[in-house]
């Protein structure tokens, strides 16, 4: 049986692969899905949304990669359904783009036990703020060490 980590990284996977028919069976299929991607203007809560957003992404994007940034975490909410937390990056190649562009995400997603293993039930994806990754991009083009005390003589 998967651990919830394992669930994740082969998530991950497909994504990288845009092996959205695989990435559908990480999901359980025997409820309605609750997926709201950050670029998204509303979740996906049926299979058929969810279905024609990964087909729209599938045809919009030429190259994908993805990586968990750091080990998620875990909160019990009953016997048979956990909630993780977890921060990804991404990179992509747009089709019809010349340049790639990347971002890091933070990810709340809800599994449901079922007979098969874990799978996921809710996946939203929570981006930074404008403000706040705007302050983090002024952050990291600041000198190294600038803030160094011996370097304020």
């Amino acid at each position: 049986m998967k651990t919830l980590t394992e669930l994740i990284q082969q998530k991950a996977a497909c994504w990288c692969e845009l092996d959205f028919a695989r990435l559908e069976t990480l999901w359980d299929l025997s409820q309605p899905p609750v997926y709201f991607a950050e670029e998204a203007p509303a979740p996906s809560l049926s299979w058929d949304a969810l279905r024609e957003y990964w087909r729209f992404t599938a045809g919009s994007i030429a190259k994908m990669h993805m990586i968990i940034l750091r080990e998620p975490q875990y909160q019990q909410l009953a016997d048979n359904l956990v909630t993780g937390f977890y921060e990804m990056h991404w990179d992509a190649l747009m089709c019809n783009q010349p340049k790639p562009i990347g971002g890091e995400n933070r990810v709340c997603a809800t599994f449901r036990q079922t007979t098969e293993g874990w799978r996921f039930a809710q996946y939203v994806e929570a981006p930074l703020a404008p403000i706040t990754y705007m302050r983090r991009l002024y952050e990291q083009c600041v000198t190294p060490g600038f803030a160094d005390p011996q370097s304020r003589s």
